[in-house]
Formats: structure tokens, C-alpha cells, sequence
């Protein structure tokens, strides 16, 4: 009976056995899973992370651009303010000249006093335009250095987002070649002063020049353009500007029968030569200070004020001996009208920051009219130290000893081992590529028909920032930024989908 009893009982346990193997394989799947959707959320954080960092440093890039722009229009400000004075000092001594003649005339030490106060405005003028340009180049240097260079924002940013993820050094070769040319710092006002004094400012295929480029002549035109109040520009016996010191015959400037008639053509033959004011002879009338009326004749008046090596300034006014070439109140008219020392000679015209208008020539809608796209690039390495003192549970990390040696087994990589390869294994590098432009948009107002036309520059403070494709200028190379990042693994899969068909952002693909 015992036998059978045993016999009658042996299939008990079956289904222990079945749910052990169900129980393995509902495992390995729940791992799987969990696998397969941290990847996914890692994927998309590095992801979100980077989209971050390029949109920053798009924000950035725009904000030193529109900072830039309104010192520049300060700058213009300022001209135009000292060319006001100029004019102020030319028709003031052509009415100090006739009062002169007048029963009433002017004590000596009053109207010098008047004089050498209207000259130091001026002086101070253009030492705060000169001042301005100083402060562009500390924000755009800031730029450089702390934003771009090493990927010094994308840093930051991807420390909040998760402390794992890093931002390579290297991937900062896109955004410094739009923006700088490449150059990974900015350069001192002093260094770059003596680069402009003997002729060795490097040439830059980036979007700003640092000594101006061609913004000088812009910035001229533009304080020209803003000359069109009478009492500066068109005064019926007088002008006031910047030139070559021949005020009365300078071809560039000329009288208008309106602001609005202003021909900007003619803006070209101005130079940062000096500052000038000149009044033409006339009859002036005038009440003295008893109320007896007066009308006296007047000769021309004229106020140059050069850059302080030159002694070239001149001061002359009166129907007789000029005065103003001697001296007032013992006081000599070249330091009274002398203007700062100039950087290039002779010139007293202020550098300016200035957006490159080389990129704006040729083929420019193939490369964004040069407007800067910048890279921003990130890595989540699955061998770092931090991960493999705290692997995941299913990706099994232990040491066994085979053939008397210690072998290691990791079960994140495909060979069983993480090999010390660095950033070009796709397997052991997780990367994300993200790009942000900085963009010039000054909408044009509905009544003219809306949209926009004026090109990128650095005179109006309309830059503004977006998420873009890392594809799809002349030379936007994601491919390339990765392979000198150290990703080549990464660049291949990248042109090898390109080949296959797949175009990202661009129509026409990467063109690797």
C-alpha cells in the first residue's frame, strides 16, 4: 500500500515548476521594460536638457547683440549731441563777434568762460562714446568666454538638469565659429587698440568684428542721418559735422531744403577726421541789456576740434583779428578745443562693435545671412564611476576569476565588458545634439505692407532667439561637430542615415 500511496502522489509540485519558469520569464520582461523605458526617459532628458542649453545660449548671443546695438545708437547719440555743441560754440561766437561791435559788448572773461565750458562738453562727449565702445567689448567678451567657450552655459545648465551629465569642451567649435570666428576669448581693449595701431587685428569669418569692420562708416551715416534738426544741420548761414576741417567746401555735406530731402549717398565722404561747426557772414541784430537794438555785421565763424597729438584745432570768430588763433583768457585754443587722443591717427571717431556685413554678400541665404547658430552638446557616459558603483538592477555588474585571472562582467555592455575606448563608443556614451539661432527681426509696420526686409546688424536692438535643426545652413555639419567632439561612432550613425535617406531638419539632408 505504501507504494502505491507514493506512486498516486508524484505529480504534486508541477505547478511550482511552471510558475518558477512563468515567474523568470515575467522577470526578465518587467526588467526589460523597466530597461528599455529608462533609456527612453534618460533619452529624453538629455534631449530636453541640450534643446535648453542651445536655447540659452541663443538668448544670450541675442541679448549681448541688442545690448551691443543700443550702446552703438548711444554712441550715435552722443556724435550727434557733440556736433550740436559744435554748432552751438560756431553760432554763439558769430553772435558774441557781433556784439562786439554793438553799444553793448560782452566782457572778455565772461564769454571765454562760456567758450571753455562748451569745449569741455564737448571733450566729454566723445570720452563717453569712447567709453561705450569699452563697455560693448567687456559684454562681448563675457560671451565668449564664460557662455561659449568650453560650453561654459551648457555646463551649468546640464548640472541642474542631472549632475551625471556633462558638456565636452570640445563641443563649443560650432557656436565660437559663428559668433567669434573661432577665437575662444575675447581680447582686451588695450591688446586690441595696439593689434589696430600696427595693422594686426585678425580677420574673422564670425558674425562680429570687435574693431567695427565696416560699422564705422554705418555709424557715421547714421549720425549724419541724425543731423536733421535745423539748428545742427541746416541753419540758413551755417552746419556742423564730421570731415576733414573744410567745413564750407566739404562735398559731403550740404544743405537741404528739408530732414526729409537728406540724400544719404552723400553720407560716404564724411570722416572721423574731426568735429567741425562753421557759420557764414551775415547780419546779426540783437537787443542789449537795456533794450537799445543793434545790428552789426558779422564774418564767419569756425570751430574744429582734432585729437589731441595734432594742435590742429581752431577757434575763429569777429570782423576783427581772430582771436581764436591766439588765445583766450590766457588760455591756448589747442587745449581748450582738443578733443582724446586718438587710437589710429588722426581720427576722433569712437570704435564701435559691429556685426560682420561680409556675411551678408554671396550666396548669404545658404548660410542664415550669417546670423549665428550655435551647437550645444551633451554626454551621459554609462561607464562612469558614479554608474558603476550604482549600476541598474538588471544590468549585472560582478568579478569571477577564470584561468587563475579576475575577469569583469557587466551586462550594460555588448561584449560583456565595457571597454576603456572613451567617448567614440555609441555604447557607452549617451549624446545629445542641439542647436539655437540668433536671429534679426525688425517687423515692418502693417500699413507698408508688413514682413520684413532690413538684413542682420548692429544698430537696432531686434535680435531675437529660437530652437532650430542642427542641419540645414552651408555650414552647419552635425556629423563633424561630433566626430571632433571624440564621438566618431556616433558622427558614422549619423552619416550613415544620411545616406540611407533621412533627412532631419533639411530638405536636402547634411551633405556629409
Amino acid at each position: 500500500m505504501q507504494p502505491a500511496r507514493l506512486l498516486k502522489s508524484g505529480p504534486r509540485g508541477q505547478a511550482l515548476v511552471l510558475f518558477s519558469l512563468t515567474f523568470l520569464l515575467l522577470t526578465l520582461m518587467v526588467l526589460g521594460t523597466l530597461g528599455f523605458g529608462m533609456r527612453a526617459k534618460e533619452r529624453v532628458e538629455i534631449q530636453m536638457a541640450a534643446d535648453a542649453a542651445a536655447y540659452s545660449q541663443a538668448v544670450s548671443t541675442a541679448r549681448t547683440f541688442n545690448a551691443i546695438a543700443v550702446m552703438n545708437r548711444a554712441q550715435i547719440a552722443h556724435m550727434v549731441a557733440m556736433a550740436g555743441t559744435q554748432s552751438m560754440i560756431s553760432y554763439g561766437s558769430q553772435q558774441y563777434a557781433a556784439r562786439q561791435l554793438s553799444p553793448c559788448a560782452m566782457p572778455g572773461n565772461d564769454w571765454s568762460a562760456l567758450d571753455e565750458a562748451a569745449g569741455q562738453q564737448v571733450i566729454t562727449l566723445q570720452g563717453r562714446a569712447g567709453s561705450m565702445f569699452r563697455a560693448e567689448l567687456t559684454m562681448y567678451n563675457r560671451l565668449i568666454g564664460t557662455h561659449l567657450a568650453q560650453q561654459g552655459l551648457t555646463r551649468l545648465i546640464a548640472r541642474e538638469v542631472n549632475p551625471e551629465l556633462t558638456a565636452p569642451d570640445e563641443g563649443d567649435a560650432k557656436s565660437l565659429a559663428e559668433v567669434s570666428g573661432g577665437a575662444s576669448s575675447g581680447t582686451s581693449y588695450d591688446d586690441l587698440m595696439q593689434q589696430v595701431k600696427t595693422g594686426t587685428v585678425p580677420d574673422t569669418a564670425g558674425a562680429v568684428m570687435t574693431t567695427g569692420g565696416g560699422q564705422g562708416d554705418a555709424m557715421r551715416n547714421a549720425t549724419m542721418g541724425s543731423l536733421g534738426w535745423t539748428w545742427v544741420h541746416n541753419r540758413e548761414t551755417g552746419s556742423a559735422g564730421f570731415g576733414s576741417g573744410a567745413a564750407a567746401h566739404n562735398p559731403g555735406f550740404q544743405f537741404y531744403a528739408s530732414a526729409g530731402a537728406m540724400d544719404s549717398s552723400t553720407y560716404q565722404t564724411i570722416s572721423g577726421r574731426n568735429s567741425w561747426a562753421h557759420d557764414h557772414g551775415r547780419a546779426v541784430t540783437g537787443t542789449c541789456p537795456d533794450g537799445t537794438p543793434y545790428t552789426a555785421a558779422a564774418t564767419d565763424a569756425w570751430v574744429m576740434s582734432d585729437e589731441r597729438q595734432s594742435n590742429e584745432d581752431q577757434h575763429v570768430y569777429g570782423a576783427k583779428a581772430p582771436p581764436g588763433q591766439g588765445a583766450e583768457n590766457n588760455t591756448t585754443v589747442d587745449e581748450r578745443h582738443t578733443l582724446g587722443a586718438c587710437v589710429v591717427c588722426p581720427g576722433i571717431w569712437p570704435y564701435s562693435v559691429g556685426f560682420n556685413a561680409g556675411l551678408l554678400h554671396g550666396n548669404a541665404d545658404e548660410n542664415d545671412y550669417g546670423q549665428p547658430k550655435l551647437y550645444a552638446m551633451l554626454r551621459r557616459d554609462y561607464a562612469s564611476d558614479s554608474r558603476r558603483a550604482r549600476p541598474d538592477p538588471w544590468n549585472l555588474v560582478f568579478t569571477f576569476k577564470f584561468a587563475n585571472q579576475e575577469t569583469e562582467f557587466d551586462n550594460a555592455a555588448p561584449l560583456g565588458r565595457i571597454q576603456p575606448t572613451g567617448r567614440e563608443d555609441v555604447q557607452r556614451n549617451q549624446v545629445a545634439l542641439a542647436a539655437g539661432l540668433a536671429y534679426y527681426h525688425r517687423p515692418r509696420p502693417a500699413a507698408v505692407g508688413g514682413g520684413w526686409e532690413e538684413p542682420p546688424n548692429f544698430l537696432n536692438p531686434f535680435w531675437r532667439a529660437t530652437l532650430v535643426s542642427t542641419e540645414g545652413a552651408r555650414d552647419d555639419k552635425p556629423a563633424r561637430s561630433l566626430e571632433q567632439a571624440g564621438f566618431s561612432e556616433h558622427a558614422d550613425a549619423l552619416r550613415r542615415l544620411d545616406n540611407a535617406g533621412y533627412r532631419g531638419g533639411s530638405s536636402t539632408g547634411g551633405k556629409y
